[in-house]
């Protein structure tokens, strides 16, 4: 009986310190190692990402997008300071435009991106990646975690999570592990999140612009509008006004010819 009733309070306080938990707002920092062009291993390049949380959902974006969205909806509410001029260094470059929204009581998440000039939005079953939990244990920046492996879209990934946060959530996509994934990598490292800051915030921020016209596609759509337009960016770009020589098409073509290595190989 005895034994029970130290079970019980054990139980009750858990969920008072992950009630406590949900109430905050996080803002998760993970460092993005990923390799742009599949044949070139110096080809690495690092991005931080973001991911907000709160008891009802999270956003993952990348930091220099956010940053580049919270700067021009600055210059929205404020015109005096446009006026004084906009120089091009002040938008942090990204090479992920992408936001995925998840809600926490829902079955789906949403995917948001943009292709050229134009916005998409689909969704997908949390489903999609289904979990194969290990016994296996090891320590990464300060967190105790354990391994847990998928596949997803052409990779097999391996991801460590820790139930010292008690929170279902991970970078990109990745879901429904019972506590925060700290690491995930794919099996050759193409692309490799890594926790590196835990930090809470005042308010969820509104990461997704719905001012502007958002097309709701299927995923198998949005892929092949992707590979079209990288197959025609260069006369998407001639078609929407500007004149291009024959040298900087030609640097355009290179450009995405190295880019051969999206996280996601397949449908």
């Amino acid at each position: 009986m005895q034994k029970l009733f130290f079970i019980f309070l054990c139980f009750v306080s858990f969920s008072a310190t992950a009630q406590k938990d949900n109430a905050k707002i996080y803002k998760f920092t993970y460092q993005l190692v990923y390799q742009s062009d599949s044949t070139d291993v110096y080809s690495k390049q690092v991005e931080d990402m973001l991911l907000f949380t709160n008891s009802k959902e999270s956003a993952f974006l990348s930091k220099n997008g956010f940053e580049r969205d919270s700067i021009i909806q600055e210059l929205k509410n404020n015109p005096e300071l446009a006026a004084n001029g906009i120089n091009a260094s002040m938008f942090p470059k990204t090479r992920f435009n992408y936001k995925i929204i998840k809600h926490y009581g829902k079955d789906d998440f949403v995917y948001y991106d943009k292709i050229f000039k134009d916005y998409f939005m689909y969704k997908e079953s949390k489903k999609s990646i289904p979990w194969k939990i290990t016994t296996e244990t090891k320590t990464i920046n300060g967190f105790k975690c354990q391994k847990a492996t998928t596949s997803y879209a052409g990779r097999d990934y391996t991801a460590w999570f820790s139930n010292e946060i008690p929170i279902t959530d991970g970078p990109y996509k990745f879901y429904g592990l019972p506590g925060l994934i700290v690491k995930i990598s794919d099996a050759k490292e193409h692309y490799v999140f890594e926790l590196k800051k835990k930090a809470t915030v005042a308010k969820m921020p509104s990461v997704v612009d719905n001012s502007k016209p958002i097309y709701e596609v299927t995923r198998a759509t949005f892929r092949e509008k992707m590979n079209e337009y990288k197959e025609n960016a260069v006369e998407r770009i001639s078609q929407s006004g500007f004149t291009l020589n024959d040298e900087y098409k030609a640097q355009v073509r290179a450009k995405l010819k190295k880019r051969n290595n999206p996280i996601e190989l397949s449908n």
